[in-house]
């Protein structure tokens, strides 16, 4: 069917996942910010806000410590602003992440499997040797490559290879352009999952070098206010941040804004959905009359 019957809008939102760069097969990352400097500010403004109201907060994930997450419907979540609930709901989710999973991955998205979603922020950090004491030790590693500091706080460095709990997950860095302090923190892929059976079988664990781009093997650095869109199924992890200035520990830090898509109940399927399965044109863009009461009758629409 192609895209030759899109509007000039939703060809800007897909063009706005296709870039220059090499990425790993499954991969695709925004060709300029989505998010502008003022916006990341006016954002994580609202998000420090929240978290000063002191309420208890549970950890984002099972494998991220340092975080919040933003979903009033789950307990734990900080008490986020109504311009925040509306911007990750209305404008992200609704307008970004969903039509552009269905676009992009129209095998793996169908009706019914993205019509809930999972919000939450991660922050890694790359200040170790600011927090070093005098024998440059900086407290000690856990079993859960998390880093403890000498006040006891949790701070995480790197995030070990895992599939996410989603159809569909985007990754937004909420850095701004002068908080370059840090390197490594790269996010690496591994093979993508319709290749897993063919492709990993092949490889010793110790060889994913061999693994290449064309597999969906390779890494992503992020930039401030860039998008990552992925499969959920499509394993990967973050390698570990180092600083690399020693202008301030907050400059030495990655912020990131994810988004989980999934079905109802948190039901995520990973079967591939045969081309007949697949959903049309304007059932990516506009739904599905199954997926909501409030559907629109989209032939009234084009």
């Amino acid at each position: 069917e192609g895209f030759s019957n899109e509007t000039g809008q939703q060809q800007r939102h897909r063009q706005q996942f296709y870039t220059t760069q090499q990425l790993p097969k499954g991969v695709y990352t925004t060709s300029s910010p989505l998010l502008t400097s003022r916006g990341i500010s006016y954002l994580r403004t609202l998000l420090a806000l929240a978290r000063s109201s002191k309420i208890p907060t549970r950890r984002p994930n099972g494998m991220n410590r340092n975080g919040v997450i933003l979903d009033k419907d789950v307990d734990g979540a900080i008490p986020v602003n109504a311009i925040v609930e509306s911007f990750v709901e209305k404008m992200l989710v609704e307008k970004v992440v969903r039509p552009m999973g269905r676009v992009l991955f129209p095998e793996f998205v169908g009706c019914g499997d993205d019509l809930e979603y999972f919000a939450f922020t991660i922050q890694y950090d790359g200040g170790k040797n600011e927090n070093a004491d005098a024998d440059g030790e900086c407290g000690h590693i856990n079993t859960d490559n998390q880093e403890i500091d000498n006040n006891g706080l949790t701070k995480d460095f790197e995030l070990k290879e895992h599939r996410d709990a989603s159809v569909i997950t985007l990754n937004i860095n909420l850095n701004l352009p002068d908080e370059n302090g840090y390197g490594g923190s790269q996010v690496f892929f591994r093979p993508f999952p319709i290749e897993e059976t063919t492709t990993t079988a092949t490889l010793e664990e110790s060889s994913f070098d061999k693994c290449t781009i064309e597999d969906g093997c390779g890494t992503v650095t992020f930039s401030p206010g860039m998008a990552l869109l992925h499969l959920g199924a499509h394993r990967h992890g973050s390698l570990p941040i180092r600083s690399i200035s020693s202008t301030g520990q907050r400059k030495n830090n990655r912020f990131n804004l994810v988004i989980w898509l999934f079905g109802k109940h948190g039901d995520v399927r990973i079967a591939p959905h045969s081309t007949e399965e697949q959903m049309t044109l304007r059932e990516r863009w506009m739904g599905c009359q199954n997926d909501s009461d409030d559907w629109v009758d989209v032939e009234r629409l084009f």
